[in-house]
């Protein structure tokens, strides 16, 4: 097993391919990520997102390499990693962790400090066994004021909007100090308003040194502090490079299969349909 040190990426994929049920979803897809290397990964739905975060989280496994070939994924210069133990320096927030918590209420009802809480377990519920220290609680609520959320500690999450949720998740990813923040489609089902603060909120991560990792088909969360983005196609990575590089009408227009142009507002790229 390789040894990982301060130079390696926080991410590797060399030519990773995955199936699910006998459907190829990823095809021979490559990318490097480095620390403080913001970076979006986009493509229109069935292009690999998902898959991106499956193999991440091993619920999704690559295809072997072939002849004693490197390792097709390696995560902080590691071949092979312990999940509960990577969320402690990877902190991903998707809509299925949010349905998971609310699905576990059914075992409890849990406020927005516990939810926190159950960051430093990896786990959707708070049981007998986990020893919380008062140090825990301590850094929840900063982590939970640090996403505007103080007022949600003691609301039960199956009570919050879908933008006060998304805040105290973020929270939850953030209790370790993690080196990297992924986000799968991180404003997904917020109104405008939430989206905006979403966004700013995650853009501040990024500013105070955390890795951040957006995954999504909205190019509006691409955010100005993003460096490099990941055009996804039919699970291939068919344009990677520098944010300025890769977004552009022609890529855009390939990728979604329709014209479209491109163009920035404060920072920010927005498409629209072009009709010429």
């Amino acid at each position: 097993m390789t040894e990982p040190v301060d130079e390696d990426p926080i991410l590797q994929f060399r030519d990773v391919t995955a199936y699910r049920n006998n459907t190829k979803v990823m095809d021979q897809f490559s990318m490097t990520i480095g620390r403080m290397d913001h970076t979006a990964i986009v493509g229109p739905n069935g292009s690999g997102k998902s898959t991106f975060i499956q193999l991440l989280t091993h619920q999704l496994h690559p295809v072997a390499p072939e002849n004693n070939a490197p390792a097709p994924i390696q995560v902080f210069g590691r071949d092979h990693w312990d999940v509960t133990k990577l969320r402690k320096r990877i902190g991903i927030i998707s809509t299925e962790l949010e349905y998971g918590i609310m699905h576990n209420l059914s075992y409890g009802r849990l406020s927005g400090l516990d939810v926190a809480i159950t960051g430093f377990f990896s786990s959707m519920q708070l049981f007998r066994h986990h020893d919380i220290s008062d140090e825990m609680k301590q850094t929840a609520l900063k982590k939970l004021d640090l996403m505007r959320a103080s007022h949600l500690k003691d609301r039960m999450f199956n009570r919050m909007s879908a933008g006060e949720a998304r805040r105290v998740l973020i929270a939850r990813a953030l209790v370790t100090s993690p080196e990297v923040l992924v986000l799968d489609e991180p404003t997904t089902a917020l109104d405008l308003v939430a989206r905006k603060t979403c966004l700013q909120l995650i853009s501040d991560v990024a500013r105070q040194g955390t890795t951040v990792i957006i995954v999504t088909h909205h190019l509006e969360e691409v955010l100005p502090e993003i460096q490099n983005v990941i055009l996804l196609e039919n699970g291939r990575a068919v344009f990677s490079g520098p944010k300025k590089e890769v977004l552009t009408s022609e890529n855009l227009s390939s990728v979604y299969n329709h014209p479209l142009e491109l163009f920035y507002r404060n920072g920010t790229p927005r498409i629209e349909l072009d009709h010429s």
